[in-house]
């Protein structure tokens, strides 16, 4: 197993910075610091700052990562971007509505329903 196993995957679909998030179940500390660190630093590189996430692989996220979630968007919206998710399980979308998140972040069912969105 490798000592840096990749936190996300990320491709360019057209203008949007389409990042796979690695699953299943996204709950150590040490890793949601780093994987936060490094969706900035991957939001501050993408031109324009247009990011969709994608949970289809993650089962469980803590609400430590949900927070990295909104700095995420907060930082997106500073540089007058746009972040939007994508393919969330409905165990982990439930906690989105029981916290009023469905309402701050765009959710779409799926990557190609979310691509294929305009401003």
């Amino acid at each position: 197993m490798p000592e840096n196993p990749a936190k996300f995957s990320v491709e360019r679909t057209g203008e949007t910075t389409h990042v796979r998030l690695v699953g299943p179940r996204i709950t150590d500390q040490i890793y949601i610091n780093e994987l936060g660190d490094e969706l900035v630093a991957t939001l501050e590189q993408a031109q324009p700052p247009d990011m969709l996430i994608d949970l289809e692989d993650v089962e469980f996220l803590s609400s430590s990562m949900l927070g990295k979630l909104i700095r995420l968007l907060k930082r997106t919206r500073e540089a007058k971007g746009r972040l939007r998710l994508c393919s969330i399980r409905p165990s982990i979308f439930e906690v989105f509505e029981i916290t009023q998140l469905h309402r701050v972040f765009e959710i779409y069912p799926d990557a190609s329903e979310a691509l294929g969105t305009h401003r």
